[in-house]
């Protein structure tokens, strides 16, 4: 079993805490740690905080309603359809929770995503899961120094030709209630615009 390394921090102090002798316990005295695991916990403390690009993300929070449109390949008319998102602040800011429904080609659509920033690897990072496949994808991504623009890139196989399919997306501010979500694809013979949602805040 895979163990997250915050978790296995935590499991570390309590293992200290129960190695205790109960006389020491009942005393209500701190169990001593080693300089090297006291350095190792006030670091992951630091990292565990939320920070400026968590705030980047806080303006998301909220109800929205999107206009859809989706190209299947270049240089074709693309599908219309409408979708609702409902986007909040979960432990304590550091992540978000999207929840995404609507139609897509006529059959109901429903997608999940957890989104954050990794203090420790300095990048945005966030899982995508829907009612339309049984994978789940993984994205990794930077933003504007100013937040106002963030792009995310994944992988996934091809299902049709057992190729890599190269998947990036952008979020764009138009303004506090205003945002534009554009999705490109490259199957190996070119990117294009796969799709793009203009969301406003309900």
């Amino acid at each position: 079993m895979r163990v997250h390394p915050v978790a296995a921090v935590a499991l570390t102090a309590l293992l200290v805490v129960v190695s205790v002798p109960e006389s020491v316990a009942q005393e209500g005295a701190e169990p001593e740690m080693s300089p090297e695991m006291q350095a190792e916990m006030e670091t992951w403390m630091k990292l565990a905080q939320p920070g400026e690009h968590h705030e980047h993300l806080a303006p998301f929070v909220g109800s929205w309603k999107g206009v859809v449109r989706s190209w299947m390949a270049p240089d074709t008319e693309p599908m219309i359809d409408e979708g609702t998102a409902e986007v909040s602040s979960i432990m304590g800011g550091r992540f978000l929770e999207w929840k995404l429904f609507g139609n897509f080609g006529g059959m109901p659509f429903e997608g999940l995503s957890i989104e954050g920033y990794n203090n420790g690897d300095e990048r945005y990072e966030s899982m995508w899961i829907d009612n339309f496949g049984t994978l789940i994808l993984y994205y990794t991504g930077a933003c504007s120094d100013d937040g106002a623009r963030r792009k995310m890139e994944t992988t996934f196989t091809d299902p049709m030709t057992g190729g890599t399919i190269f998947y990036r997306s952008e979020y764009s501010w138009v303004d506090a209630d205003n945002y534009t979500f554009t999705a490109f694809m490259d199957k190996g013979a070119g990117e294009f615009k796969n799709m793009e949602i203009r969301w406003a805040r309900q």
